[in-house]
């Protein structure tokens, strides 16, 4: 938060948004650091100031995501408002898991953007439509 001050000589609080951008590929791809650099340069062309940026580049059955866990920590311990993603798939190709870490970025007040499909629809392509009120 930053103090501006105005016209008339008093002090107001600015307030940036605070954003983590994740990505994550299913194997290591020279696409995975361009990736990241777009989510990052999308939330700073938004106006969010970025607090963090993960990756992860993993099978698809391994358990471990580092980048991932930094992430949900941050959420947990409420040091971001905002998360930049390509699609929803990429915080977990499983449902339930998905569920979870959508419950918990409502219960943090933390919003998602996805930027290359449409929230709405990657909702409802993941059958999870209802979990966000």
């Amino acid at each position: 938060m930053k103090q501006n001050v105005n016209a008339a000589g008093s002090t107001t609080d600015l307030y940036y948004p605070r954003a983590w951008a994740y990505a994550r590929e299913a194997k290591d791809t020279p696409a995975l650091p361009q990736q990241l650099a777009d989510l990052c340069a999308a939330a700073r062309l938004e106006g969010y100031c970025l607090v963090g940026q993960s990756c992860d580049s993993t099978r698809r059955n391994m358990i471990r995501r580092p980048g991932r866990g930094a992430l949900l920590h941050a959420v947990r311990n409420g040091q971001v408002d905002d998360v930049f993603v390509v699609r929803l798939s990429q915080l977990s190709s499983k449902r339930n898991r998905l569920r979870h870490i959508l419950a918990l970025f409502q219960r943090k007040n933390v919003r998602i953007h996805t930027t290359e499909i449409d929230l709405r629809y990657d909702l409802y392509r993941h059958g999870l439509d209802g979990v966000l009120l």
